[in-house]
Formats: structure tokens, sequence, C-alpha cells
């Protein structure tokens, strides 16, 4: 719902024009207010984009009475109604109606521990005047981001990369970041980023900056628990509630409608908790291959919604790219992610301040077609040969697979990830992008250090926690706050991942088809079309067909240039000849393609000539 930024020197003195410069730079994060708060050593900016308790009492940065606590808070703690009524019956009293005072209050009646009550996305730091201790908190799942440098004794933080620029931070590519998202396409799955020297605080963990230097913990991981006995009825129940949560606001709510069955079920959800007439926005194409009007639309007339609907052309994604670019500010792998900015653009427009989006359900309910590797895996590893069997037929007649692509499917999970990974990387063409400067190819990340004994669930977890969901979070709060919207994602309700995780994989993926658990818990508030799609889109894009047009026009004025010869990231030639191949018609190219023009034009927007 903001962003913040601060500035804490445990040496000495910090600059006013620093900190307003960071103020400055995340000024669409928060429209509304902004505010200041300064100390010996210590300097923090807040800007606020209004959602709960539109009234003066929600200023930050927010203080207790004593004037002790200093808090900036970004993002909602949806359970802030009964925290506070908790915290009122141990005689805490509150000046707002806000959830940001009941987090204040929370620290002062439980310190660190009190983000283990909390529900909702997070990215907060309190500043203790009197221990000049600062805290550092983010949420389960790193919905809003929190990014930090530390350079001796001063610590610099903020919402969004740009704001270090502001502070005067000078901006250098990590190698490292680069290799790894050329190769395999891998963005924010660690503490590094794409700048050297600047850091992401994980998901579910704090940090402590004082006197005794820098400490980090985690506080809440993903746990083996007893599943429930009806596991349709509890994930309805659970599902229901979350969204039920996420619709708490003083502002208008909309949702982003891609036609799938995680954005449409939250729009049946809204309409079950009796809000007809919930506007949403849906992307479409007039290309037959990427236009999900139809099954919006039986969503939108099942829930009487007030739709959106939402289109651009090549040439106006090629206008519209360094804006895009600046908003994300590290690479993106797709243009279904640019797709996502003209969304929020769009509810912008329309008076939104606040969005509902399905982020987070293909990771939690193992919607991508790449888990039936694992689930048959885990058959054939448990001796279900006759279950195996079943369900690999089932797959070849939902799917259209041969016998040879079931076997192919069955075997992967049992080599190293390493080598797969390597090898994909070769068979792609990815590899053959590498500069000589980057060094070779990395392997992916393994998943030691799960509890869960299935690999179904090991490969969900590195989905949720590393490999695909944090970028995907990356664009969601970009994209929206670059439109001064809060987006929120219902799916993540910690409570609901819990649940889910505790279920066998046959509640999952069943009878070849995904997400088999969640389709049954919500058939009652989806159209027949939408509950019984086998298909994954996302928000989908003819990539492939702008290659050969306008995109691909600025990919070989990029790609031809002496900026990007010089660089040192992409092989020229190898970028060349990947151009000319998609332009000749065959677009299996663009994927890698399109890392290599955006890692250029991030480049090109960030880093010093």
């Amino acid at each position: 719902m903001c962003g913040l930024a601060g500035i804490v020197d445990l040496g000495g003195p910090v600059e006013d024009d620093r900190i307003a410069a960071m103020g400055r730079a995340l000024a669409h994060r928060g429209p509304d207010d902004e505010g200041f708060f300064g100390g010996p050593g210590v300097a923090l900016v807040f800007r606020r984009l209004s959602i709960i308790d539109l009234s003066e009492a929600g200023h930050q940065p927010m203080s207790d009475a004593e004037g002790r606590y200093v808090l900036l808070h970004n993002g909602e703690v949806y359970n802030y109604r009964e925290l506070r009524r908790e915290l009122e019956g141990l005689g805490h009293s509150f000046r707002s109606a806000t959830d940001t005072e009941v987090i204040l209050e929370a620290y002062r009646e439980w310190g660190e521990a009190c983000v283990e009550r909390f529900r909702g996305m997070w990215a907060f730091v309190v500043w203790d005047t009197r221990e000049r201790r600062l805290f550092c908190s983010r949420d389960r799942f790193g919905i809003k981001p929190f990014f930090y440098r530390l350079d001796g004794q001063e610590l610099v933080f903020a919402s969004e990369l740009k704001a270090f620029r502001a502070a005067g931070v000078q901006l250098a590519a990590n190698p490292s970041a680069v290799r790894d998202f050329l190769a395999l396409g891998l963005l924010d799955h660690r503490e590094e980023t794409f700048f050297a020297g600047i850091r992401q605080l994980l998901p579910a963990h704090n940090l402590v900056f004082d006197g005794g230097g820098m400490r980090i913990s985690r506080y809440w991981q993903l746990e083996r628990r007893e599943p429930p006995a009806d596991p349709a009825a509890a994930v309805r129940e659970a599902f229901l509630e979350s969204v039920d949560l996420h619709l708490r606001s003083d502002v208008p709510v909309g949702t982003a409608l891609s036609g799938g069955l995680d954005s449409s079920a939250i729009v049946g959800a809204v309409a079950e908790h009796g809000q007809r007439g919930q506007p949403t926005f849906t992307v479409y194409f007039e290309d037959a291959k990427t236009d999900e009007r139809p099954f919006a639309e039986a969503v939108v007339e099942r829930a009487g919604a007030s739709p959106h609907w939402v289109t651009f052309s090549e040439d106006d994604l090629a206008r519209d790219l360094p804006a895009i670019v600046e908003t994300l500010e590290e690479p993106f792998a797709g243009t279904s992610n640019a797709a996502h900015w003209y969304v929020m653009r769009a509810a912008h427009e329309a008076g939104m301040k606040v969005m509902l989006d399905g982020q987070g359900g293909d990771e939690v309910f193992a919607g991508y077609p790449t888990y039936f590797r694992s689930r048959f895996a885990d058959l054939l590893a448990a001796g279900r040969v006759a279950e195996l069997a079943a369900e690999a037929k089932a797959y070849r007649s939902v799917h259209r697979g041969s016998l040879a692509h079931v076997a192919s499917t069955v075997a992967s999970p049992f080599f190293p990830r390493g080598l797969t990974s390597r090898a994909r990387a070769r068979l792609t063409g990815a590899s053959s992008l590498l500069h000589d400067d980057l060094g070779p190819a990395p392997a992916a990340p393994g998943t030691n250090g799960s509890v869960f004994p299935d690999r179904l669930r090991r490969r969900l977890e590195q989905m949720l926690v590393a490999e695909h969901l944090p970028q995907m979070l990356r664009y969601e709060d970009r994209n929206s706050m670059a439109h001064s919207i809060e987006a929120r994602v219902p799916f993540l309700d910690h409570k609901l991942v819990e649940l889910v995780f505790s279920l066998d994989g046959g509640e999952l993926i069943r009878r070849g088809r995904t997400k088999d658990v969640l389709r049954r818990a919500v058939a009652d508030l989806l159209p027949p079309v939408v509950r019984d799609r086998t298909d994954k889109l996302g928000f989908p894009t003819p990539q492939g067909r702008w290659f050969r047009g306008r995109i691909g026009e600025l990919s070989g004025e990029v790609f031809g240039s002496p900026e990007f010869r010089q660089r040192g990231f992409v092989d020229p030639a190898a970028a060349r000849s990947r151009l000319a191949a998609v332009r000749d018609g065959r677009p299996s190219q663009a994927p890698e393609l399109w890392r290599a023009l955006s890692l250029e034009l991030w480049a090109r927007a960030f880093l010093a000539a």
C-alpha cells in the first residue's frame, strides 16, 4: 500500500537531501501523503497510498504514545481487527482505525514475535529511538519488497531499487544474476539482486541492525501437517475466508481476470460474499491462441461483474517498453508481464486503488503441466504401478501426449537437477547466448532442506519460495504500484497454503487434471467452461508474432548497437542468429531471445554508461 525508505548510519549523520531524493523516487507508490522522521544517524521517509482509515490518523512514520518506536509499514495485515480486539483486552489503546497502528502496538506487546500472528503482506521497519536498533520484517512469501545495502556502519533500505540510485548509490551489474537469467531464466531466486551489493530480505525473514551489527533470522517455514478429513470442504472454507479478509478496504476493490481457474475463482468468491458488480479487468488480443475473452465473459456473466477489456498493440509495447523496464527494475521473462502493466494502468484509469489477483494459485495447487513429472515419479517410487498406469492413461487422453512423452515425464525427476538444467540450457540454445565474459551456464538450485518426503511437494515448495513465484510477485508489486494500486493475492494466505501442503499429491493432480481439489472446492462458483479447463495460458501475448514485427525491428536495432556489443553479457552473433530464426517463423526461439532484449534494455536504463 505504500513505499518506504531509510538510512541508518551508526557512525555519523545522514544527509537530508539523500532521504528526500529517495522519497521522490517512490512517489508513485504513495501519492496520497509523505512523511519524514530524522534523528541522530537515522532518516526515514514514507509515501502513503491510503487504503484503510483514509484520515490523517494513518500518517507515517507512525510513533507510539511514548515516542520510543517509529514505524514504517508497506502492505496490509488483514486480521488487524481481530488483533486489535486482543490488544485492547491487554490494555492497549488506539488513535486510528489502521492496521499500521495494530502492527505498532503488537510490536510493543510481543516484540519481534508479533509477525507470527500476522496474516497478510508486509515489509515494515521499527526504529527503537532508545536502543538505537532497527527491526525489519518481510511477509512469509515476499509479496511486499524490501531491499537493503550494508556499507560499513551505514544501512540503506527501500521498497524499490531505484531509490538506491536516488540516494547516490552507484549501480553496477551482478554478473552471477545476469548469468542465471540468461541461461536458466531464473529471477529473484536468492538474496542477491541484479545490482552488485544490493540484496533483498528474503521472505519470512527478519533483520535487526544496531551497534552489534546486522542479524537476519527466519521466523516461518512450511511444515508437514495432518490433512483434513474432507480436503475439498476444508479448501473451500479456507479460500473463501482468505478472499473475505482480502476484501477489507475503505476504497473500491477490483479483480484482474485472466479467464483461468485462479482469477476466476476469486471473482466467484467475491460474488459469493455478496459483492455483485465487482470491476474486472481482462487483457485480450485479436488472436485465437491468446484471446481469453470467451472464458472471462462466462465468469463475468455468472458473477454479475462489471468487465473492463484491455488490449495493446506491438507498437504500443515498443513505445512503452522504457517505462515498463523502469517499472520492473530488473530484467523480466516475457511480454505477458508487460500485459499485466497495461491491466494495472487500465485499473488506475478506472479509479481502482486495490486489485485482487490470482498469483500463487499455480504454485500452491500444482497448476503447471511440469508438476505431472513429480506426481508420476512419486507413484513410481512408491510402487503404485497400477495407479501410475491409470494416471498416465488419463494424462494422454487429456493432453494428447505420446507414450514417449509420458515415459520422459515419469523419468525426468530422477535425473539430477543440475544435469537437466544444463542440458535444457543447451537444447534451447540459451547457453549459447552467454558472452564468454560471464563464464559457463550454471546449474539450477536444488531442493535441499525440504521437510516433505514426496517430489511433488518439494517441487511445489521450490517454485513457491525460489524459482517462480518470487519473480511473479515482483511483477505484481511493481506493475501495480507504478500505477498507485495495491495488489492483493488471496491464494497466498499462509493458512490456506499450509492446508494445501498437508494434502496428498492425488488431491492436487488427478485423472490428468491439475488443481483437482481446488476445482472441486469452488465448482459451484465457476462456469463449467472455466472449471473444466485443462489448457494453461495466464496473461498470454502473441510474443512470437511480435518478434516478426515491430518488436523484432527493435531487437535488431538493439543487437546491432555498439553498447550491446560492448556490454559483455550476451554473445552478439548468437542473439542475431536467434532473432533471424524467430523472424523466420520459429517462435520456440522467442523466450530466450526476449531475455537478451530485456537484459540490454535494463542495462541501458540502470547502469552507468
